[in-house]
């Protein structure tokens, strides 16, 4: 909730999406492609570091990014999405709200430390790949002094950027000792990369010979820090499901964040819900808490601007009676239910999307359809907006 430029949005929602939306970090992702030239996932990177310089702050920008943007991309769809980290990020609690069988983590390197930290090491790597993430090193894992960790790797990254194309065939050659081990050919810049790695048989390609980044112009609803903080008050008191209801119903800002949360994660097909009550329910403590950590470091300190505190106040107003309408209208639907579109659409409203857009983002399916098909019943009883 920054004031910022305005997303792609319908002119009479620009001034409204101005206080709520704000850029995320800015993104590109890079296919990764097998031999047949088939996608068979995407390294995401936060553009404005480095790979060198990231750190676990900006890895948790990257993370709340990926799981609460307001679309144009899914960037959780079908496909792997390789994420690289730092150490530190590594033990971030951040880790359990993605949803690991898609996640391939980029481990970094130790330098010259590898050869009396890669033992110590080992059992958190072996944590994660319990969990079950995936995890994907660099060819230095080759050298000895990491043979520690040899039977932990699923993606072996061969760098074409560094090595000539004699030192990159030996890579390909010595990596097929570490049994199970996908190769990936990185950083392929050129034709004569690309078909020297095919014909050394490397199971993926990456690199802009292959395909080139592309930018992703994602934008995030950042919640301020008296958001967060109430949320950790409620959180720490232990009260029950209901609280978080009725702090959801009054902060849109964690709103929308969990609703774009839960979505990304494709909640509804492990633990379908149709009602907030029932959405905060398919979290566990350890979960939400994670969620609370996350939110904290991106968090914004944001003044109270008029608009913002029109919104803090009117927001639940306004979805209670959009809901006591759509009750009127269609007696016989659940009431949580109706709350919980209700909420949604006005928060979609409020963006500028349409209200098609708003349940194909924020509504779990059960819900998102009959929503589409009533879509012009729904927009009519939506508020005008300030």
């Amino acid at each position: 909730m920054q004031q910022t430029s305005a997303p792609s949005a319908t002119p009479s929602s620009l001034a409204t999406a101005l206080v709520f939306t704000s850029p995320a970090p800015p993104i590109a992702w890079q296919p990764i492609k097998d031999a047949d030239d088939t996608v068979i996932g995407h390294e995401i990177f936060n553009r404005s570091r480095t790979a060198s310089a990231h750190t676990l702050e900006s890895d948790l920008a990257l993370t709340h990014a990926v799981l609460s943007h307001i679309e144009p991309a899914p960037l959780l769809g079908d496909g792997l999405l390789f994420l690289n980290t730092t150490f530190e990020s590594l033990h971030g609690s951040h880790l359990d709200l993605l949803p690991a069988h898609q996640i391939v983590l980029e481990i970094p390197s130790l330098g010259h430390a590898a050869s009396s930290e890669a033992m110590a090491r080992r059992p958190a790597l072996e944590a994660l790949r319990a969990r079950g993430f995936a995890l994907a090193f660099n060819h230095s894992v080759l050298d000895s002094a990491y043979a520690p960790w040899h039977d932990l790797v699923n993606y072996l990254k061969i760098d074409f950027s560094v090595l000539s194309a004699e030192r990159a065939v030996l890579m390909l050659q010595w990596a097929r000792r570490i049994s199970g081990a996908t190769l990936i050919a990185d950083k392929i810049e050129s034709t004569a990369q690309l078909q020297l790695a095919k014909e050394n048989k490397a199971h993926l390609l990456q690199g802009y010979a292959v395909s080139r980044p592309e930018p992703v112009p994602a934008r995030v609803v950042l919640p301020s820090t008296a958001d967060v903080a109430a949320l950790a008050a409620v959180l720490s008191s232990q009260a029950d499901a209901g609280a978080l209801v009725e702090l959801m119903q009054r902060r849109p800002a964690l709103l929308f964040n969990l609703l774009r949360m839960a979505h990304s994660q494709a909640l509804d097909a492990r633990t379908p819900y149709q009602s907030l009550l029932t959405l905060i329910q398919a979290y566990s403590a350890e979960q939400l808490k994670a969620w609370e950590t996350l939110l904290q470091a991106v968090a914004t300190k944001i003044p109270q601007l008029p608009q913002i505190q029109y919104c803090e106040k009117v927001f639940p107003h306004q979805s209670a009676e959009l809901a006591a309408k759509a009750q009127m209208r269609w007696p016989d639907a659940p009431a949580g239910s109706l709350q919980l579109m209700a909420s949604a659409l006005l928060l979609g409203h409020m963006l500028g999307m349409t209200v098609a857009q708003t349940a194909d983002q924020l509504l779990p399916g059960a819900l998102a359809q009959p929503v589409r098909l009533l879509a012009s019943e729904w927009q009519a009883m939506l508020p005008a907006l300030a």
